[in-house]
């Protein structure tokens, strides 16, 4: 009976695995894994500045979003957090509001900010760093543009968080932010990825059982084909494309990318793409004043491997995606308080 019982379990292993097997996708006959966000790096908070311009009878200013990381529900108490000082609180007629007192007390402790942290605010393309105290920083609430301006507001209507004169940023720098004691950013220049079409047959080959992480979702990759191939070299690394396109208009819908050390070991098999209403961007060919360059690698964080940047231009999620160089293939994206 019981070698029936272990037999029976066994064929039922058996069957799960080869159904396992027979729906996993494809891509370029290896598997490719299912994007399912569990490589992002949750531990590293970092966010972006949102320029505003929509407020009226006021100049244009900077502001850094913390909504992504505050909960306006109380579920110990089962109510809503109000960080609005107004007698109304379901109906809101200001584009914005200073948050004083408690309420910007209230705000930084769902944060999990403190009076003597610093912003860090670091131009990684240029290697720049300003950094202001949060004492020194006012607290706003702002009506998010979707929101505006179809008043009255509610209190999800609007973004929580700091407000910077934008008269101490350059509009076309890329500009992440870290709140915290230490300056987290290593502050050494980034190299540009330079790319050259190259043959097919000098793309890495997989073995096969090579398994591919996806780093977003791909939608029946097994009936995209191959395109062109492209190589760029380093900081002692080579990188690899691989495109993959539609077979009806050749419309470049993945980018599978392998990056192999100096001894040839391969540190990076992933696919990047884009999400709804994104694209992907160009590969630079060369190094042009007049154009810009997309593909960026180099050390941005203290202790934490290298990263390569940036694939895809997103309408609907927050960007970069920084992806770091590394077997794990983790990556972190500024939070950035996208809504639609």
């Amino acid at each position: 009976m019981k070698k029936k019982a272990l037999y029976f379990l066994f064929m039922i292993f058996a069957l799960l695995s080869i159904s396992f097997c027979i729906s996993a996708e494809m891509l370029g006959g290896n598997k490719l894994l299912e994007w399912e966000g569990g490589h992002y790096r949750e531990d590293i908070r970092m966010y972006t500045l949102t320029s505003i311009d929509y407020i009226k009878g006021e100049p244009e200013f900077d502001f850094i979003s913390l909504s992504d990381d505050i909960d306006l529900y109380d579920n110990k108490y089962k109510k809503d957090i109000y960080l609005i000082p107004s007698a109304e609180k379901k109906t809101y007629k200001k584009e914005q509001y200073l948050l004083t007192g408690s309420y910007r007390t209230k705000l930084l402790n769902l944060a999990g900010i403190s009076e003597d942290d610093t912003v860090f605010i670091y131009d990684y393309l240029n290697n720049k760093l300003k950094s202001v105290p949060v004492y020194g920083l006012n607290t706003f609430a702002v009506v998010n543009t979707y929101y505006h301006p179809h008043e009255p507001y509610g209190l999800d209507a609007y973004m929580f968080g700091f407000k910077l004169n934008s008269n101490m940023f350059d509009q076309y720098a890329s500009y992440i932010v870290y709140i915290g004691k230490e300056n987290p950013f290593l502050q050494q220049p980034l190299t540009p990825l330079v790319w050259h079409q190259i043959d097919s047959k000098d793309f890495p080959v997989l073995e096969s059982d090579d398994e591919i992480t996806s780093l977003i979702p791909v939608y029946n990759p097994e009936d995209l084909i191959k395109g062109d191939n492209f190589m760029a070299e380093a900081i002692g690394l080579r990188f690899y494309i691989q495109n993959y396109e539609t077979p009806d208009n050749n419309e470049i819908i993945i980018r599978h990318l392998i990056i192999l050390d100096s001894d040839s070991n391969m540190i990076t098999n992933v696919v990047h793409g884009y999400f709804e209403g994104g694209m992907l961007l160009p590969l630079s060919s060369s190094i042009d004043d007049n154009k810009e360059i997309f593909q960026w690698v180099g050390s941005i964080l203290k202790n934490e491997p290298p990263v390569i940047f940036d694939f895809s231009s997103e309408a609907f999620s927050c960007r970069p995606l920084f992806q770091f160089i590394h077997p794990l293939h983790e990556y972190f994206i500024p939070r950035c308080d996208c809504r639609h």
